[in-house]
């Protein structure tokens, strides 16, 4: 894999938190070198007591929901190595604390906050304020309007071989928003320029995944809710007729049809428009701002996937779906989806 753009800022942001904990906590830490092995961005060797171990970091900026905690934790079960992996972020707020304890997840921040344990050890720091820092180099990188080129990129690698006007349609963007998402990308590094001149490729596709489900719940998702909703039944999904380019299922029912292993408790579609009427008057489905229903605007252009039921949106939003849920069981859902469907 081509090495990313931005390693030194994420070992500084590595060496900045172990620096931190240490001034919090008086417990040694420092950053130490980083893994061969494994998609890490850093290490930091801790000495608590008597003992002394070390733990492969990963860096994830503006870990700020549990939506994005819990797609952490999704993306270590796919390909963290069985070393406890510590996450790396810059603000842990007391509830995020609290859920980096309840999801099992070992964290640090910039100013010092930390939930970590080790054997017997446990170490907790929660409730110091969000240090100064400059706004974070990736940042400008993501914008809702690149998150959606990407998401079409990530469900159709055709498109990485086509023109920027065929890659607009499917994302629903400007010819000109193409152009500047793709640059962002290839600067960095997220994708590059084939030596054959025959597009783009991606330069690690697992890796761009786990950065696009994090960021989708808060930088995306929200802005595309039409409107939740009121069901009467739970199972009023299944008898709905099918609308292929029009409306189709996300979340919860989606991982239902494709995996047969989960009982949907919250119903989410996608819509290439409004709420289709005929699934309103069938299901009586009844306008609840905290509803068991969810209609969201489609991401990007709706299409059946080759192989899959035409009544289900591409599995990668069906899996960030289920990321950002934090339920536990449905996090086991996204990982029987990830290596049945989203495997390189």
């Amino acid at each position: 894999m081509p090495p990313l753009a931005d390693d030194h800022h994420l070992e500084q942001m590595a060496e900045a938190a172990a620096a931190a904990f240490s001034d919090a906590t008086g417990l040694a830490a420092r950053r130490v070198a980083t893994p061969k092995r494994g998609n890490y961005d850093a290490a930091i060797e801790f000495r608590i007591g008597g003992a002394r171990f070390k733990r492969p970091v990963t860096v994830k900026e503006n870990i700020d929901r549990v939506g994005a905690l819990s797609a952490f934790t999704a993306l270590c079960a796919s390909w963290c190595s069985p070393t406890r992996p510590l996450l790396v972020t810059t603000h842990l707020s007391p509830d995020m604390i609290r859920a980096c304890r309840e999801l099992g997840v070992d964290a640090l921040d910039l100013a010092g906050n930390a939930s970590l344990v080790e054997d017997d050890s446990v170490v907790i720091v929660s409730g110091r304020p969000r240090v100064a820092q400059s706004k974070a180099r990736r940042s400008g990188t993501w914008t809702r309007s690149t998150l959606r080129v990407t998401l079409a990129l990530l469900i159709t690698p055709a498109l990485l071989a086509r023109g920027y006007r065929d890659i607009a349609q499917h994302a629903g963007v400007s010819h000109g928003t193409v152009q500047n998402a793709v640059r962002a990308l290839i600067d960095h590094r997220d994708v590059f320029e084939r030596p054959d001149g025959r597009g783009l490729q991606f330069a690690d596709r697992e890796r761009l995944i786990d950065e696009w489900v994090t960021l989708y719940p808060r930088q995306l998702r929200e802005s595309l809710l039409i409107g939740r909703y009121r069901a009467e039944t739970n199972d009023w999904w299944r008898d709905v007729p099918a609308l292929p380019g029009q409306c189709q299922f996300g979340g919860e029912p989606a991982a239902a049809i494709l995996t047969e292993y989960l009982k949907p408790a919250t119903v989410t579609a996608y819509c290439a428009d409004a709420v289709p009427r005929e699934w309103i008057m069938q299901a009586r489905l009844r306008p609840e701002p905290a509803g068991n229903v969810e209609f969201l605007r489609a991401p990007v252009a709706l299409a059946p996937v080759d192989g899959l039921p035409p009544n289900v949106v591409a599995p990668l939003i069906v899996y960030a779906d289920l990321v950002a849920s934090g339920d536990p069981r449905n996090l086991e859902t996204a990982r029987m989806l990830r290596e049945r469907y989203l495997a390189a």
